[in-house]
């Protein structure tokens, strides 16, 4: 008897939960990558992100990227600052999705396209290497990767992508490895 009276309060805060999970504010995410390498090279990236699911497999967004860079080989030593920003989109292609919110996911495949420009500087990207300056290096970007739930509302992903117009500008070589995080 107790249990009946109690009932709609339970179900009253079934409902509320639901509620809250499925605010739009709810389908943000938040992430990013971060990179560090010491020695000869030394090279430390800061690449922050935010996004949305527009469906609960559906992904989109953006993200803005700083990496410093310097170089003492046999050459002259050199640095150089990459700044920039992108636009993503990611489909999850096999998930165990709990309710489309990321809650609950264990373990995921998905498919990634963006579009990245960096400001790259002249002197070290473009031949003859003479003019001051910077210009913008447009890269579309391709691949896929693993996601795995690190708790409720976070994840580790490990994503390759592929430069589709990769030339002597672009600061990659083909594959692109990346480890972030999201929450």
């Amino acid at each position: 008897m107790l249990l009946l009276a109690l009932m709609p309060l339970i179900l009253m805060a079934q409902q509320e939960e639901e509620e809250r999970e499925n605010r739009p504010i709810d389908r943000l995410f938040f992430g990013g990558n971060f990179g560090f390498m010491f020695g000869t090279v030394t090279n430390i990236e800061i690449s922050p992100l935010v996004g949305y699911y527009i469906t609960p497999k559906l992904a989109a967004g953006t993200g803005i990227r700083f990496e410093y860079f310097r170089e003492k080989g046999y050459y002259e030593p050199y640095h150089t600052i990459i700044w920039g920003g992108n636009i993503f989109s990611r489909y999850t292609i096999i998930s165990n999705l709990g309710d489309g919110l990321n809650i609950g996911m264990n373990m995921g495949i998905f498919g990634q396209a963006e579009y990245e420009a960096l400001s790259l500087e002249r002197e070290y990207f473009e031949p003859p290497y003479t003019e001051d300056g910077r210009f913008i290096s447009h890269s579309v970007l391709v691949g896929g990767g693993i996601i795995q739930s690190v708790g409720r509302r976070s994840a580790f992903l490990v994503t390759v992508l592929y430069n589709l117009n990769e030339n002597a500008l672009s600061p990659y070589s083909n594959p692109i490895v990346r480890i972030g995080f999201t929450f």
